[in-house]
């Protein structure tokens, strides 16, 4: 009988049905990776694919529920998870597994799987892949003529499956959420989230503000930061440098490291090099290496958390005497496996974040006077500039004034999500009370027991006093 009552409401057209109706709950044993054991709950439910477009077809996602230790529950905590791509239940079986515990002192837990995400519904890969070779170094334009040329491929591949890609991005993203607020039968929920998970948890204020208990967001990415600023990347780089000038006191110093990066990415733009590097059999190979591609391999690994951009010093320096063998493995690795292949739900998600115009201008602008370019965002800005794929209207990246009571956190080594963008953005919250977090990095939940207990305290309604933690620093190697 429900099911002939959903099926007659989408005939009549309606946008908006409440798929609660088919939330399904059942036992679940959640095993952590460190093997803890807790008992949970697997819920599923359906929502609309794409709602926008007036779609009827549905498509189901999942969650874990942990519930309360608490008599007297507060609104129930779903976690939101980075990426885009990232897996709430995968999340909550790594690191943050105790701090998922330890908030069931507040509510109920909830590891929400986003669409095309984790336990929800997968969108196939593309088959298709771009190929770079390794013994040459390789030059920004044909990354990208060939990212783009395999990128229209896999639309293609996709079309062909009736893979409704453009279904797949925030805005729908966060109305799944208010319908899994419906399924819970709840008023209203509490979101924690992190990094992509702020960039929708900011989109859930400007459609759903009204059901917002509190928010907890870290490393946070606004609602028009999906394409970074080269000049923020550029101050990182050169906030590393600085601190390695006397790297907190011990012997090893590293003097004039920025005048040294900038000769490394001069020399690089002038002369590109090849390197030999150890393979996985202990055999020795040799890489290419251009200037982008040193770009992308610190980008890419050596400015997230502080026991990344720890190894930075160390490595401009080989290089500056003209060692590139430590940073050969990594451009292999960029070259084999990072832009290659674009994942469906990521890829759709990002480009339909989009830009604005004004920040398109900002990054063009910066682009070719900054020493690590656009490469933080990898290829995006520029497969938004050569491709004509959609983007949500100019309002989803507007943001506007908000009553939320809500937690921000900035770490001041975050390589990837800067703190004078976390500044703006809490800005915008009039209830809401910004911490920096001085030498924490990007996944910076986990960086100090200090940080799990402030969240903790928050969503219980303790008062929190204080704008700054500071935890130890980390001594380049």
């Amino acid at each position: 009988m429900k099911l002939k009552i959903s099926v007659s409401l989408l005939i009549l057209g309606t946008q908006t049905i409440f798929w609660g109706q088919n939330l399904e709950i059942k036992p679940y044993e959640f095993i952590s990776k460190a093997q803890d054991t807790v008992q949970a709950e697997l819920g599923t439910f359906k929502v609309i694919e794409d709602r926008a477009n007036g779609g009827e077809d549905s498509i189901q996602l999942s969650f874990v529920r942990f519930k309360s230790t608490n008599p007297n529950p507060k609104s129930p905590i779903i976690y939101l998870s980075g990426g885009p791509g990232g897996s709430g239940t995968g999340t909550a079986k790594r690191g943050r597994f105790k701090l998922f515990m330890k908030l069931r002192e507040v509510a109920d837990v909830i590891a929400f799987d986003q669409r095309g995400t984790g336990k929800s519904v997968r969108l196939p890969n593309c088959p298709y892949s771009a190929e770079f070779e390794l013994s040459k170094p390789t030059y920004k334009k044909e990354y990208i003529d060939k990212t783009t040329a395999n990128i229209s491929k896999c639309l293609d591949y996709w079309n062909t499956k009736n893979i409704n890609l453009k279904a797949y991005n925030t805005s729908e993203s966060a109305k799944d959420l208010d319908d899994l607020r419906k399924a819970l039968d709840t008023d209203k929920i509490s979101l924690w989230g992190i990094s992509y998970g702020s960039h929708l948890a900011f989109e859930y204020i400007r459609l759903f503000e009204k059901n917002i208990d509190k928010m907890v967001l870290a490393s946070l990415e606004g609602p028009n930061e999906t394409i970074k600023l080269p000049k923020n990347t550029e101050h990182f780089v050169f906030q590393i440098a600085e601190n390695a000038e006397d790297n907190y006191g011990p012997e090893l110093n590293y003097k004039d490291l920025k005048s040294k990066i900038i000769a490394v990415h001069n020399r690089l733009k002038e002369s590109p090099v090849t390197s030999p590097y150890k393979n996985r059999s202990g055999g020795i190979d040799t890489i290419g290496i251009s200037n982008f591609e040193l770009q992308l391999a610190i980008a890419t690994f050596y400015l997230k958390n502080p026991a990344d951009s720890k190894k930075l010093p160390k490595i401009y320096t080989q290089m500056y005497q003209g060692n590139f063998s430590e940073i050969a493995s990594d451009v292999m690795v960029i070259k084999k496996y990072v832009l290659n292949r674009i994942r469906p739900m990521a890829f759709a998600m990002d480009m339909q974040s989009g830009i604005s115009d004004d920040r398109r201008r900002k990054v063009s602008e910066q682009i070719d006077e900054s020493i690590l370019g656009s490469s933080i965002n990898f290829l995006l800005f520029e497969w938004m500039t050569h491709s004509n794929f959609p983007q949500l209207p100019n309002e989803f990246r507007e943001m506007a004034d908000n009553q939320v009571d809500a937690l921000l956190l900035s770490g001041t080594l975050d390589g990837r999500t800067y703190v004078n963008a976390g500044i703006d953005i809490a800005k915008k919250f009039k209830n809401g009370q910004h911490v920096t977090i001085v030498n924490a990095g990007h996944d910076l939940y986990m960086q100090s027991p200090l940080i799990g207990d402030l969240v903790v305290d928050f969503l219980k309604g303790e008062d929190l006093n204080f704008k700054k933690i500071e935890l130890a620093p980390t001594v380049s190697e």
